[in-house]
């Protein structure tokens, strides 16, 4: 479970929750200009990426820090249902990380695994695969999420409500933006699961 997929409203939908389901609107007053498309995962793996100065590469690397403890949290709701939901969205946890469209989308899926019973068990494997591009107030990234060794269940019985036959390693496109408070948000996803990494 990681902040990164797109879903639906069904029970099948919200047990394949992902981190990064990395998807997507509101709870922030800063709002960032959408890119025009984020590159897809064909595309990504056609090119080796930007060379990086040492300045965006801290950048880089302090963003996907960012992203950790994003998804450490969201992990936590998942596999606890337990979630902050003061009214203030800029005092919610994940606000800290997590900005726009995707920070709606993460809290949709935890209050739709709340609201059905479900909890997340297991943890994903997150890993940075490469750098897309890398701008004064943009950072996309490309990262691999192997969902294998996770499930999710009703809360009661215990018993997998996941869909069979998905498939549980695939790449995910991210992208970051600069906030006027000069934090990293994680603001949008796409994943590829046709893909494999």
């Amino acid at each position: 479970m990681i902040p990164y997929s797109r879903r639906g409203r069904s029970v099948a939908a919200a047990a394949l929750l992902a981190a990064a389901s990395f998807p997507v609107l509101a709870g922030c007053s800063a709002e960032l200009p959408e890119p025009s498309a984020l590159p897809t995962a064909a595309a990504v793996r056609q090119s080796p990426g930007p060379v990086l100065s040492d300045d965006q590469q801290r950048t880089v690397d302090a963003a996907w820090t960012a992203f950790q403890q994003l998804n450490g949290i969201y992990l936590a709701a998942g596999q606890t249902g337990k979630y902050d939901w003061t009214k203030d969205p800029t005092r919610r946890p994940l606000y800290r990380y997590a900005g726009g469209r995707y920070m709606a989308q993460l809290e949709r899926d935890l209050g739709l695994l709340s609201e059905q019973g479900l909890v997340r068990i297991g943890k994903p494997t997150v890993t940075l695969r490469r750098v897309v591009s890398v701008s004064a107030t943009s950072i996309v990234v490309e990262a691999c999420v192997d969902d294998a060794g996770t499930d999710t269940v009703n809360k009661k019985t215990r018993k997998s409500v996941a869909a069979p036959g998905q498939n549980k390693r695939y790449p995910v496109t991210l992208r970051a933006g600069l906030y006027p408070d000069s934090l990293w948000r994680w603001v949008d996803s796409h994943t590829d699961r046709a893909a494999s990494c």
